[in-house]
C-alpha cells in the first residue's frame, strides 16, 4: 500500500510562517516610504553628545560614516561639529539651593554636531536610508571609525534649498 500525502498541522504552521514573513516585508516596505510618494532626499540630523571627554571633539571627523551601535545600521556621514562647550552639572549648595557648575576646560564637554543623511520623510516620520526610523528626542549609541558615543537627536531638517 502506498501512503497518501496529507496536509497536517506542521504543514499549516510552515505555510502560516511564510505568509507572516511576506506580510511583514510588505508592511516594512509601506512604512519605509518607498511606496506612496516617499522621495529620498538629503537631511541634516542635528545631535548632542553630553558630558563626554574633551578629546571626543577631535574624534568627530568630517566625512566619517556614522552607524548605530548594535544594529550596525548606516545613518549618514558626519558633517560638522557645531558647538563644543564645557559640560555642566547641577548640585546643591550649603543652604540646599540648586547650583549649576561647569566642568573645568579640558575635562568634560557637551558637543553639538550634524550628520548628513539620505532618507525619506513621510507621515510616519524620518527613515534614514529609507529603512532606519529616527526622530528628535531619540537617544542612540553611534559609532564611526574613530568614536563610539551616546547622542540625542535634536532635529531632522531637509537640507534642500
Amino acid at each position: 500500500m502506498e501512503k497518501q500525502k496529507r496536509f497536517n498541522a506542521l504543514d499549516f504552521a510552515i505555510l502560516l510562517v511564510i505568509v507572516l514573513c511576506i506580510a511583514a516585508l510588505v508592511v516594512r516596505y509601506v512604512l519605509s516610504g518607498r511606496e506612496g510618494g516617499g522621495k529620498t532626499q538629503t537631511y541634516e540630523i542635528t545631535f548632542t553628545a553630553s558630558d563626554v571627554r574633551y578629546s571626543a571633539a577631535d574624534a568627530f571627523i568630517t566625512g566619517d560614516r556614522v552607524y548605530i551601535e548594535g544594529s550596525g545600521a548606516f545613518i549618514g556621514t558626519f558633517s560638522r561639529l557645531d558647538s563644543n562647550r564645557p559640560a555642566s552639572v547641577y548640585t546643591s549648595d550649603l543652604s540646599g539651593g540648586l547650583v549649576k557648575l561647569y566642568y573645568p576646560e579640558s575635562t568634560r564637554v557637551d558637543l553639538t554636531g550634524t550628520i548628513t543623511s539620505e532618507g525619506v520623510m513621510n507621515s510616519e516620520g524620518f527613515f534614514s536610508e529609507g529603512i532606519t526610523y529616527l526622530s528628535p528626542g531619540m537617544k542612540l549609541k553611534i559609532y564611526t571609525p574613530h568614536l563610539i558615543t551616546d547622542v540625542t537627536i535634536l532635529s531632522i531638517t531637509s537640507s534642500a534649498g
